[in-house]
Protein backbone atom coordinates (compact mmCIF):
# COMPACT_ATOMS: atom_id res chain seq x y z
CA UNK A 1 0.00 0.00 0.00
CA UNK A 2 1.15 4.03 -1.22
CA UNK A 3 0.42 5.67 2.09
CA UNK A 4 1.99 8.83 -0.22
CA UNK A 5 1.92 10.46 -4.07
CA UNK A 6 4.81 10.48 -6.31
CA UNK A 7 5.08 14.01 -5.45
CA UNK A 8 5.46 12.67 -1.25
CA UNK A 9 1.82 14.10 -0.32
CA UNK A 10 -0.74 12.35 2.09
CA UNK A 11 -3.25 10.02 -0.06
CA UNK A 12 -5.99 11.50 1.92
CA UNK A 13 -8.24 14.87 1.20
CA UNK A 14 -9.08 14.99 5.05
CA UNK A 15 -8.45 13.76 8.90
CA UNK A 16 -11.05 11.07 8.37
CA UNK A 17 -9.57 9.54 5.63
CA UNK A 18 -5.97 10.04 6.42
CA UNK A 19 -7.01 7.64 9.65
CA UNK A 20 -8.52 5.00 7.78
CA UNK A 21 -5.40 4.90 5.97
CA UNK A 22 -3.35 4.63 8.98
CA UNK A 23 -5.57 1.88 9.89
CA UNK A 24 -4.90 0.08 6.39
CA UNK A 25 -0.95 0.99 7.12
CA UNK A 26 -1.09 -0.52 10.73
CA UNK A 27 -2.87 -3.52 9.50
CA UNK A 28 -0.44 -4.44 7.49
CA UNK A 29 2.11 -3.63 10.07
CA UNK A 30 0.50 -6.19 11.91
CA UNK A 31 -0.44 -8.79 10.13
CA UNK A 32 3.14 -8.77 8.05
CA UNK A 33 2.13 -8.52 4.72
CA UNK A 34 4.08 -6.88 1.55
CA UNK A 35 3.03 -3.69 1.43
CA UNK A 36 2.35 -3.74 -2.21
CA UNK A 37 -1.07 -6.60 -1.49
CA UNK A 38 -2.72 -2.96 -0.89
CA UNK A 39 -5.77 -4.19 1.46
CA UNK A 40 -8.02 -2.38 -0.98
CA UNK A 41 -11.44 -1.15 0.46
CA UNK A 42 -12.11 -0.37 3.95
CA UNK A 43 -10.62 -2.96 6.86
CA UNK A 44 -13.39 -4.50 8.45
CA UNK A 45 -12.52 -3.85 12.41
CA UNK A 46 -14.13 -3.25 15.16
CA UNK A 47 -14.12 0.32 16.66
CA UNK A 48 -11.55 -0.53 19.36
CA UNK A 49 -9.53 -2.96 16.67
CA UNK A 50 -9.73 -0.14 14.60
CA UNK A 51 -8.74 2.56 16.94
CA UNK A 52 -5.81 0.11 18.62
CA UNK A 53 -4.18 -0.02 15.12
CA UNK A 54 -4.34 4.08 14.49
CA UNK A 55 -2.94 4.57 18.18
CA UNK A 56 -0.23 2.03 16.87
CA UNK A 57 0.32 4.03 13.13
CA UNK A 58 0.74 7.29 14.61
CA UNK A 59 3.63 6.15 17.56
CA UNK A 60 5.55 5.31 13.74
CA UNK A 61 7.42 7.98 11.84
CA UNK A 62 5.44 7.32 8.98
CA UNK A 63 2.29 7.71 10.71
CA UNK A 64 2.99 11.05 12.17
CA UNK A 65 3.81 12.75 8.64
CA UNK A 66 0.85 10.98 6.99
CA UNK A 67 -1.40 12.59 9.96
CA UNK A 68 0.13 16.01 9.79
CA UNK A 69 -0.10 16.42 6.49
CA UNK A 70 -3.96 15.20 6.35
CA UNK A 71 -4.50 17.90 8.95
CA UNK A 72 -3.15 20.81 6.91
CA UNK A 73 -6.36 20.19 4.36
CA UNK A 74 -8.97 20.72 7.13
CA UNK A 75 -7.14 23.90 8.66
CA UNK A 76 -6.80 25.52 5.07
CA UNK A 77 -10.37 25.23 4.27
CA UNK A 78 -11.49 26.59 7.59
CA UNK A 79 -9.04 29.49 7.19
CA UNK A 80 -10.94 30.15 3.24
CA UNK A 81 -14.19 30.27 4.24
CA UNK A 82 -14.48 31.01 7.98
CA UNK A 83 -11.83 33.21 8.06
CA UNK A 84 -12.47 36.78 8.52
CA UNK A 85 -9.26 38.16 7.13
CA UNK A 86 -9.58 36.45 4.29
CA UNK A 87 -13.21 37.28 3.41
CA UNK A 88 -11.79 41.32 3.35
CA UNK A 89 -9.13 40.83 0.94
CA UNK A 90 -8.18 39.08 -1.97
CA UNK A 91 -6.15 35.70 -1.64
CA UNK A 92 -3.44 35.51 -4.18
CA UNK A 93 -1.29 32.59 -4.04
CA UNK A 94 2.01 32.97 -5.28
CA UNK A 95 3.44 30.66 -7.81
CA UNK A 96 7.57 29.31 -6.77
CA UNK A 97 9.54 32.38 -7.11
CA UNK A 98 6.81 34.83 -8.00
CA UNK A 99 7.19 38.84 -6.75
CA UNK A 100 4.15 40.17 -4.47
CA UNK A 101 4.04 43.26 -6.47
CA UNK A 102 0.46 44.85 -7.37
CA UNK A 103 -0.18 48.15 -8.75
CA UNK A 104 -1.54 50.99 -6.84
CA UNK A 105 -3.76 54.26 -7.32
CA UNK A 106 -0.73 56.68 -8.27
CA UNK A 107 -3.12 59.40 -5.83
CA UNK A 108 -2.78 56.83 -2.93
CA UNK A 109 -0.61 55.48 -0.58
CA UNK A 110 -1.01 51.76 -0.11
CA UNK A 111 -0.78 50.17 3.79
CA UNK A 112 1.45 47.12 4.50
CA UNK A 113 2.31 45.01 7.35
CA UNK A 114 5.85 44.82 7.76
CA UNK A 115 7.87 42.11 6.90
CA UNK A 116 8.66 40.89 10.37
CA UNK A 117 4.70 41.01 10.99
CA UNK A 118 4.91 43.99 13.74
CA UNK A 119 2.92 46.29 12.23
CA UNK A 120 1.77 48.55 9.71
CA UNK A 121 3.84 50.88 7.19
CA UNK A 122 2.64 53.53 4.54
CA UNK A 123 3.75 52.95 0.97
CA UNK A 124 4.03 56.30 -1.10
CA UNK A 125 6.33 55.81 -3.92
CA UNK A 126 5.53 54.48 -7.89
CA UNK A 127 2.81 52.86 -9.31
CA UNK A 128 3.38 49.84 -8.25
CA UNK A 129 3.41 48.09 -3.88
CA UNK A 130 6.20 45.12 -3.01
CA UNK A 131 3.91 43.35 -0.35
CA UNK A 132 6.79 41.57 2.43
CA UNK A 133 5.79 38.29 3.67
CA UNK A 134 5.95 36.88 7.11
CA UNK A 135 5.36 33.77 8.86
CA UNK A 136 2.36 33.39 11.16
CA UNK A 137 2.53 29.71 13.00
CA UNK A 138 1.01 27.76 15.80
CA UNK A 139 2.15 24.33 17.41
CA UNK A 140 -0.58 22.41 19.36
CA UNK A 141 0.25 19.39 21.18
CA UNK A 142 -1.46 16.37 22.45
CA UNK A 143 -0.39 13.75 25.32
CA UNK A 144 0.38 10.71 24.32
CA UNK A 145 -1.30 9.17 27.37
CA UNK A 146 -4.05 10.92 25.89
CA UNK A 147 -4.17 9.25 22.57
CA UNK A 148 -3.29 6.11 24.61
CA UNK A 149 -6.90 6.18 25.65
CA UNK A 150 -7.95 6.15 22.40
CA UNK A 151 -9.92 9.78 23.03
CA UNK A 152 -9.63 10.61 19.47
CA UNK A 153 -10.75 13.57 19.41
CA UNK A 154 -8.16 15.10 20.94
CA UNK A 155 -6.81 14.95 17.39
CA UNK A 156 -10.01 16.93 16.20
CA UNK A 157 -9.19 19.41 18.78
CA UNK A 158 -5.39 19.93 17.80
CA UNK A 159 -6.95 20.69 14.56
CA UNK A 160 -9.34 23.13 15.90
CA UNK A 161 -6.73 25.07 17.95
CA UNK A 162 -4.60 25.76 15.03
CA UNK A 163 -7.02 27.10 12.85
CA UNK A 164 -8.48 29.29 15.68
CA UNK A 165 -4.81 30.29 16.35
CA UNK A 166 -3.65 30.94 12.70
CA UNK A 167 -6.92 32.66 12.22
CA UNK A 168 -6.59 35.07 15.06
CA UNK A 169 -3.24 35.88 13.83
CA UNK A 170 -4.29 36.39 10.42
CA UNK A 171 -6.84 38.84 11.85
CA UNK A 172 -4.99 40.64 14.15
CA UNK A 173 -2.94 41.58 11.12
CA UNK A 174 -5.19 42.33 8.89
CA UNK A 175 -7.06 44.52 11.32
CA UNK A 176 -4.25 46.38 12.18
CA UNK A 177 -4.14 47.17 8.56
CA UNK A 178 -7.48 48.09 8.10
CA UNK A 179 -7.41 50.40 10.67
CA UNK A 180 -4.27 52.62 10.01
CA UNK A 181 -5.77 52.74 6.34
CA UNK A 182 -9.38 53.68 7.44
CA UNK A 183 -7.88 57.64 8.05
CA UNK A 184 -5.63 57.50 4.75
CA UNK A 185 -8.34 58.82 2.61
CA UNK A 186 -11.56 58.58 4.37
CA UNK A 187 -12.19 60.68 7.89
CA UNK A 188 -12.88 58.00 11.28
CA UNK A 189 -16.21 58.50 11.73
CA UNK A 190 -17.85 59.59 15.64
CA UNK A 191 -20.37 57.29 17.19
CA UNK A 192 -21.37 59.34 19.30
CA UNK A 193 -24.36 57.04 20.34
CA UNK A 194 -24.68 54.64 23.42
CA UNK A 195 -25.83 52.09 21.30
CA UNK A 196 -24.54 51.48 17.52
CA UNK A 197 -27.47 53.33 14.84
CA UNK A 198 -28.16 52.47 11.41
CA UNK A 199 -27.31 56.37 10.50
CA UNK A 200 -23.94 55.16 11.65
CA UNK A 201 -23.63 52.98 9.15
CA UNK A 202 -25.16 54.53 6.79
CA UNK A 203 -21.95 57.74 7.60
CA UNK A 204 -19.50 54.50 7.26
CA UNK A 205 -20.99 53.19 4.29
CA UNK A 206 -20.95 57.06 2.60
CA UNK A 207 -17.16 57.64 3.39
CA UNK A 208 -16.50 54.63 0.67
CA UNK A 209 -19.62 55.19 -1.59
CA UNK A 210 -17.95 59.18 -2.25
CA UNK A 211 -14.98 57.18 -4.30
CA UNK A 212 -17.80 55.16 -6.81
CA UNK A 213 -16.92 52.06 -4.59
CA UNK A 214 -19.43 49.79 -3.20
CA UNK A 215 -19.85 48.97 0.47
CA UNK A 216 -19.96 45.13 0.81
CA UNK A 217 -19.10 44.42 4.43
CA UNK A 218 -19.17 45.86 7.90
CA UNK A 219 -16.69 44.05 10.55
CA UNK A 220 -17.68 45.00 14.28
CA UNK A 221 -16.66 43.34 17.79
CA UNK A 222 -19.95 40.99 19.21
CA UNK A 223 -20.56 44.03 21.50
CA UNK A 224 -21.98 46.35 18.50
CA UNK A 225 -23.70 43.20 16.98
CA UNK A 226 -25.63 43.32 20.23
CA UNK A 227 -26.71 46.89 19.59
CA UNK A 228 -28.12 45.71 15.93
CA UNK A 229 -29.68 42.74 17.08
CA UNK A 230 -31.48 45.26 20.22
CA UNK A 231 -32.97 47.47 16.94
CA UNK A 232 -36.73 47.81 16.79
CA UNK A 233 -39.54 47.48 14.26
CA UNK A 234 -40.80 50.78 12.95
CA UNK A 235 -38.45 53.07 10.51
CA UNK A 236 -37.91 55.21 13.09
CA UNK A 237 -34.37 56.35 14.31
CA UNK A 238 -33.29 56.28 18.27
CA UNK A 239 -33.72 54.59 20.72
CA UNK A 240 -37.30 53.04 21.04
CA UNK A 241 -37.89 54.50 17.73
CA UNK A 242 -37.23 51.63 15.83
CA UNK A 243 -34.43 51.19 13.35
CA UNK A 244 -35.79 47.86 10.96
CA UNK A 245 -37.56 48.99 7.58
CA UNK A 246 -40.27 46.39 6.93
CA UNK A 247 -37.53 44.73 4.18
CA UNK A 248 -34.96 44.00 6.72
CA UNK A 249 -37.66 42.63 9.21
CA UNK A 250 -38.91 40.26 6.93
CA UNK A 251 -35.24 39.19 6.71
CA UNK A 252 -35.08 38.95 10.20
CA UNK A 253 -37.76 37.01 10.74
CA UNK A 254 -37.03 34.32 7.70
CA UNK A 255 -33.67 33.89 9.06
CA UNK A 256 -33.76 34.65 12.91
CA UNK A 257 -30.47 36.75 12.33
CA UNK A 258 -29.78 40.25 11.28
CA UNK A 259 -26.59 40.22 9.45
CA UNK A 260 -27.09 41.48 5.93
CA UNK A 261 -28.01 45.51 5.33
CA UNK A 262 -27.91 47.30 2.25
CA UNK A 263 -26.27 44.44 0.61
CA UNK A 264 -23.68 44.37 2.44
CA UNK A 265 -22.89 41.54 5.14
CA UNK A 266 -22.27 42.52 8.87
CA UNK A 267 -19.05 40.04 10.01
CA UNK A 268 -18.27 39.79 13.64
CA UNK A 269 -14.70 39.15 15.12
CA UNK A 270 -13.44 39.42 18.86
CA UNK A 271 -10.58 40.51 16.84
CA UNK A 272 -12.27 43.89 16.38
CA UNK A 273 -11.53 46.21 19.18
CA UNK A 274 -15.08 46.78 21.08
CA UNK A 275 -16.75 50.03 20.00
CA UNK A 276 -14.72 50.34 16.66
CA UNK A 277 -16.95 49.48 13.51
CA UNK A 278 -15.20 48.93 10.41
CA UNK A 279 -16.88 49.52 6.62
CA UNK A 280 -14.78 47.76 3.81
CA UNK A 281 -15.84 47.43 -0.32
CA UNK A 282 -15.12 44.37 -2.40
CA UNK A 283 -11.93 43.00 -1.78
CA UNK A 284 -10.28 43.09 -5.12
CA UNK A 285 -10.94 47.28 -4.64
CA UNK A 286 -9.33 46.89 -0.82
CA UNK A 287 -6.16 44.87 -0.78
CA UNK A 288 -4.13 41.74 -1.33
CA UNK A 289 -3.62 38.87 0.65
CA UNK A 290 -0.43 36.85 -1.12
CA UNK A 291 0.69 33.64 0.41
CA UNK A 292 3.99 32.41 -0.51
CA UNK A 293 3.77 28.94 1.48
CA UNK A 294 0.03 27.48 2.60
CA UNK A 295 -1.05 25.83 5.35
CA UNK A 296 1.93 22.90 5.61
CA UNK A 297 2.43 20.96 8.90
CA UNK A 298 5.21 18.93 10.20
CA UNK A 299 5.48 16.47 12.95
CA UNK A 300 7.21 18.61 16.30
CA UNK A 301 6.91 15.71 19.37
CA UNK A 302 7.77 16.85 22.69
CA UNK A 303 9.14 13.67 24.02
CA UNK A 304 10.17 14.94 27.76
CA UNK A 305 6.75 16.32 28.50
CA UNK A 306 5.31 13.15 26.85
CA UNK A 307 3.90 14.86 24.12
CA UNK A 308 2.94 14.76 20.10
CA UNK A 309 2.91 17.75 18.24
CA UNK A 310 2.55 19.63 15.00
CA UNK A 311 4.03 23.02 13.83
CA UNK A 312 1.38 24.18 11.39
CA UNK A 313 2.89 27.36 9.31
CA UNK A 314 2.07 29.63 6.65
CA UNK A 315 4.17 32.49 4.95
CA UNK A 316 1.65 35.31 3.94
CA UNK A 317 2.14 39.03 3.19
CA UNK A 318 -1.07 41.51 3.52
CA UNK A 319 -1.45 44.90 2.21
CA UNK A 320 -4.38 47.30 1.95
CA UNK A 321 -3.67 48.82 -2.04
CA UNK A 322 -6.55 51.08 -2.10
CA UNK A 323 -7.41 52.97 0.81
CA UNK A 324 -10.17 54.24 0.08
CA UNK A 325 -12.14 50.92 -0.19
CA UNK A 326 -12.47 50.97 4.31
CA UNK A 327 -13.88 53.09 6.20
CA UNK A 328 -13.63 53.52 10.13
CA UNK A 329 -16.22 54.55 13.12
CA UNK A 330 -15.19 54.37 16.94
CA UNK A 331 -17.96 55.18 19.50
CA UNK A 332 -17.60 58.17 22.01
CA UNK A 333 -18.72 56.78 24.79
CA UNK A 334 -18.52 52.99 25.95
CA UNK A 335 -21.09 50.34 26.98
CA UNK A 336 -20.40 47.94 29.35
Amino acid sequence: MNMFSNKGEMNAGSLREALQTLVKYAAILEENQPSNTGLAGQVSLSDDKRDELVTRAIMTQEGKIALAQAMANPIRKNLDYHGIARRALVVDPLAQGAYPSYERDIDVSAVVISSNGTGPESRVFGDRVVVPTFELYSNPTVRISEVRRRRFNVIDRAVQKARQEIMAQEDANVFAAIDAAASVENTTQDIADAGLLKRDLVELKAQIDRWDLVTTKYFMNINEFTDILKWGAGGGQGTGGGEVDPVTMREILQTGLYAHIWGADIMVSKIVPPGTVYACADPEFVGVMPIRQDIEVLPADEPKPLKLGWVVSEEVGIAIVNPRGVSKGTKSTSVG
